[in-house]
């Protein structure tokens, strides 16, 4: 089995969404590894030096029997278009530190900054993140996200966002879209889902 991940937003010393990481390390644990102990993420972050100002990554590497941790200084990458990419197979329900099939992907990109994964002719993800598209007042997210991130699982919980099934043919009834993951919350721009290539 591959490793897992965990990357976890650290601002000016302070994790972001601790209990949403918890959850989804302790869920992987138990269905990947058998582990049925409970793994407390605020007490193992608590034992580890980490940077006291700045935004960064805090990415955890881990089984069942290790963790590793560090501390990369996070830069938001700018992404202003999306090309779609069809593949009726890829998988990432876990979040494994081996991502071959999604970087192969990636790399179909062509011009366009980053790739819109649809699978079996349903919206998934972006090759980092989640995505939301606005239609009207309301954010709705695809009920078939590959992976259904942390920030996206908060979003959902204080009804920020829906989630719908949206199928390729559905992009166009949206007015716009953000990409979300645990390091880019709600706040981030605001993309016309003309900016997706088809």
């Amino acid at each position: 089995m591959s490793l897992l991940i965990e990357s976890i937003k650290l601002s000016n010393g302070e994790f972001y969404n601790l209990s949403y990481h918890e959850q989804r390390m302790n869920r992987s644990l138990k269905m990947l590894c058998g582990v049925e102990d409970h793994f407390d993420l605020e007490s193992f972050l608590n034992k580890v030096d980490r940077p006291a100002s700045g935004l960064f990554k805090c990415r955890i590497v881990y089984d069942e029997e290790s963790q590793d941790i560090e501390f990369i200084a996070y830069q938001p990458k700018i992404v202003k278009t999306l090309r779609i990419i069809e593949h009726d197979q890829v998988s990432y329900e876990f979040k494994y530190q081996d991502r071959k099939t999604i970087n192969r992907l990636f790399e179909l990109r062509k011009g366009c900054d980053d790739i819109l994964i649809v699978k079996r002719g349903f919206v998934t993800d972006a090759s980092y993140s989640n995505i939301v598209f606005k239609r009207g007042k309301h954010w709705y997210t695809p009920w078939s996200a590959l992976l259904k991130g942390t920030m996206r699982q908060n979003l959902l919980e204080n009804n920020i966002i829906m989630e719908e099934d949206i199928r390729m043919e559905d992009i166009r009834s949206f007015e716009s879209f953000k990409l979300i993951n645990a390091m880019l919350e709600f706040d981030g721009p605001e993309i016309e889902v003309s900016k997706i290539v088809f």
